[in-house]
């Protein structure tokens, strides 16, 4: 758990994975961002799989991981292209993978084919020594069903269970405390899918929650406001 009471600056721009992710985005707005990355020393720079080396070239050097989406953001190809995209992703530089499951497989109760995405990305990611999470898509969910793929990604233990990848409905308070509920053994939470215009108080709220990392194109600003909000409490 993060202790607000301690939170400087540079431990609140860890929180923080930024992504880069619209189908339109050129190449020189994927190497800005990585740019401002490293400048704020932020978590992780996630992008397609397109843009990894890319990304991976620009973040030479520094400690912001590479973040790559698999199967990003319907979760629909089968598990035999999640798992090529994943050595794709870790061939070209990828330090961090964020997977998203199929989510009709959950809700039909297709737990071999969970189990099979799910352990085949922990021990592709694991093998490297790279971080892995889990993208559940909670707004389609119920909590039977996010409480069993969170569970799944414990037993596996995935690195973190993150809430949606922000192209369906939002993730809310309540699906945040379901997942919360039933995470176990060193699975954590990432918060993503939030709405653009994101708000440093609902940052603190979450990390108050137990949500350790977070998700949002609006990192740096975010960032930029926690930096004042420290300045005038002095």
């Amino acid at each position: 758990m993060i202790n607000l009471n301690e939170l400087t600056v540079e431990r609140f721009a860890k929180v923080f994975d930024m992504a880069v992710l619209a189908p339109d985005t050129q190449e020189a707005a994927i190497r800005n961002a990585c740019r401002q990355a490293k400048e704020y020393n932020i978590a992780a720079m996630y992008t397609t799989p397109c843009w990894t080396k890319v990304v991976a070239e620009e973040l030479a050097g520094s400690d912001v991981l590479v973040g790559v989406g698999i199967g990003f953001p319907y979760g629909t190809p089968t598990t035999a292209i999640k798992m090529a995209e994943i050595d794709d992703a870790i061939a070209n530089g990828a330090t961090t993978l964020d997977m998203m499951i199929n989510v009709g497989a959950l809700k039909d109760g297709n737990i071999d084919l969970m189990r099979a995405e799910i352990g085949g990305l922990a021990k592709k990611a694991k093998a490297k020594g790279l971080l892995c999470k889990v993208i559940l898509e909670v707004a389609l969910l119920t909590d039977e069903e996010i409480a069993t793929a969170t569970k799944l990604c414990c037993e596996y233990e995935i690195d973190y269970v993150k809430t949606a990848t922000g192209s369906q409905a939002l993730p809310d308070v309540h699906h945040v405390e379901v997942i919360r509920d039933n995470l176990s053994g060193n699975t954590k939470m990432k918060l993503s899918g939030v709405p653009r215009q994101f708000v440093l108080s609902a940052c603190l709220r979450m990390i108050e929650m137990g949500i350790e990392l977070i998700g949002t194109r609006s990192a740096i600003k975010i960032i930029d406001e926690y930096k004042a909000y420290l300045a005038e409490k002095k």
